[in-house]
């Protein structure tokens, strides 16, 4: 059995994998050795048996290289509490080498004949001996392709049509029934297969009567979805990087595959900043990069059902040197990742940041470019401050920009008041700037 040396994770980095603050908690109480019997680790794998409330104790079995987690328990959630304290273990150093247990043995072996034939099915696919039977796989996928957009078509055409009957009524008209209204029209895109519109109409059926300029804010959103639909239709004839824009917009899929086959970048990249958001029951992370040599900024994302964790140890507060591959479309900042080295603490960073007036030009130049981007990624510096209404805002002498922060990161805003200068990352929108880390000694503070 090959090993490989992975470095321990750290604490962060642990727990970023919990599928929950709840199952976070419940791992660190179980990282004591008290807790383990015949644990130990060997290359990627790591195993253990936890005692539990039963006769037997819980089988636990991690395989650092995904990373992936099994464990006896009867959790339904992944990883389970067991997973994520046996992990806290090793990450400290306290899990010792050896010979795999069989029980650890035997479920690694059968990951690797799993891949192996999941591997073997998809290049039989990929490259099918008969030349006849190719051209009908090519043939069926394009049909398959020319449905969908039929469907999704279809669906943004009537969605247009009752977009201009709001217009014509007047949105004070019916705000009651809208919320409704707008929650039918995104399960009707998911069943035309436009999930980035549906996601677009859900988080406009919270908008009616939610702040006092929500008339203005819906008449935007409403314009940008009209917006869409239009250069939708008239796709075949944009530029081929618009077109990519539209299409992920609406919602259509590039393979990781095709992306990996693009040219890449290579960088240190810095894990600036990270945001978690939950949709139905689909989880998505938000890891927003920044290349120490290009200055580019990258954004992984990362999906992971409600009741599953992230299989990612990216964490904001690390960086590591990969190649980025850019997903196509105009501005577009989602990558996929080769040649990916293992991650370290950020140390001794001294980025270069703008000023509020640097931001609002980044904000300008990406709503050129992509009319329906809703955040970018910045670094600001500046001094805290209060605006009339007693929000906190990050200024300068060319301005401020709103600092919205989370109700569980607010501990933040006293240290920020008491700084002369701070670095703040974040996503920057019209509301203001979503604070989501500070630079500080050289360190990434995740809020």
């Amino acid at each position: 059995m090959s090993s490989p040396t992975i470095a321990p994770w750290s604490a962060e980095q642990v727990t970023a994998l919990a599928p929950d603050k709840q199952v976070a908690t419940a791992g660190l109480k179980l990282a004591s050795p008290a807790t383990w019997s015949d644990a130990g680790v060997h290359g990627t794998l790591v195993w253990g048996s936890a005692s539990g409330s039963g006769k037997k104790p819980y089988r636990v079995c991690v395989d650092l290289s995904g990373p992936a987690f099994k464990c006896s328990c009867p959790s339904r959630k992944f990883p389970c509490k067991h997973a994520v304290g046996l992990l806290h273990l090793w990450s400290r150093g306290q899990v010792a080498g050896g010979e795999p247990a069989a029980f650890a043995a035997e479920w690694l072996e059968g990951r690797a004949k799993r891949a192996q034939q999941k591997a073997a099915r998809q290049e039989a696919a990929d490259q099918p001996d008969d030349p006849a039977r190719a051209a009908a796989s090519a043939k069926s996928t394009a049909a398959r392709a020319r449905a969908r957009e039929g469907r999704i078509t279809e669906g943004l055409e009537d969605l247009d049509r009752w977009l201009a009957d709001q217009l014509r009524q007047g949105l004070a008209n019916g705000s009651a029934q809208r919320p409704k209204q707008l929650t039918g029209f995104a399960s009707r895109m998911v069943d035309a297969q436009a999930p980035g519109v549906a996601r677009r109409l859900t988080a406009l059926s919270r908008l009616t009567d939610s702040s006092p300029d929500w008339p203005e804010r819906l008449l935007d959103e409403l314009g940008l979805l009209h917006l869409l639909i239009r250069a939708w239709t008239r796709r075949e004839q944009l530029p081929d990087d618009l077109g990519a824009t539209v299409r992920s917009h609406v919602g259509m899929t590039v393979r990781t595959e095709d992306v990996l086959a693009s040219p890449g970048i290579g960088d240190t990249w810095v894990v600036v900043a990270g945001r978690d958001t939950v949709e139905g029951r689909l989880a998505e992370r938000r890891l927003w990069l920044y290349g120490t040599t290009t200055r580019r900024w990258a954004l992984i994302l990362v999906f992971a059902p409600v009741s599953g964790g992230f299989s990612t140890t990216v964490v904001p507060g690390t960086r590591f040197d990969a190649v980025a591959h850019f997903y196509p479309g105009r501005g577009r900042l989602r990558v996929a990742l080769s040649d990916e080295q293992p991650s370290q603490p950020v140390t001794g960073w001294v980025p270069e940041p703008s000023g509020t007036a640097s931001a609002r030009e980044a904000w300008r130049r990406a709503v050129a470019a992509d009319p329906w981007v809703e955040a970018v990624p910045v670094l600001v510096s500046g001094r805290f401050r209060l605006l009339g209404n007693g929000e906190p805002a990050l200024g300068d002498a060319d301005g401020a920009l709103p600092l919205i922060v989370p109700d569980d990161a607010r501990w933040v805003l006293p240290l920020l008041a008491d700084s002369d200068e701070v670095t703040v990352a974040g996503e920057l929108s019209p509301a203001g700037l979503r604070a989501l880390s500070v630079v500080t000694d050289g360190e990434v503070r995740a809020l």
